[in-house]
């Protein structure tokens, strides 16, 4: 099952998505609408990962870069979503 996690860190974002990905987390995704939809930036997408295992994850990268996740949410990525069509970050 797909599922998006969305989190708050105080610091260390960019170690903390790239050590994300290395576990197999997006930041964009494919779709339909929209040619790629985006996801914002400290929203991340796993296709296989429960939503208890994205967040743990989570708890795991923070503790390995000392940093507090101040809130963390999972959640199953459904099929009644909604996006806005966006560029990418630059």
């Amino acid at each position: 099952m797909a599922t998006i996690v969305t989190y708050d860190i105080p610091s260390k974002h960019t170690e903390f998505k790239s050590l994300m990905f290395q576990l197999g987390y997006k930041d964009r995704i494919a779709g339909t609408t929209c040619k790629v939809i985006y996801f914002p930036n400290t929203t991340l997408y796993h296709p296989d990962k429960s939503a208890e295992s994205a967040r743990e994850d989570a708890r795991s990268i923070a503790g390995k870069l000392s940093v507090t996740l101040e809130r963390c949410i999972a959640t199953q990525w459904g099929p009644n979503w909604a996006a806005i069509c966006v560029e990418p970050f630059k």
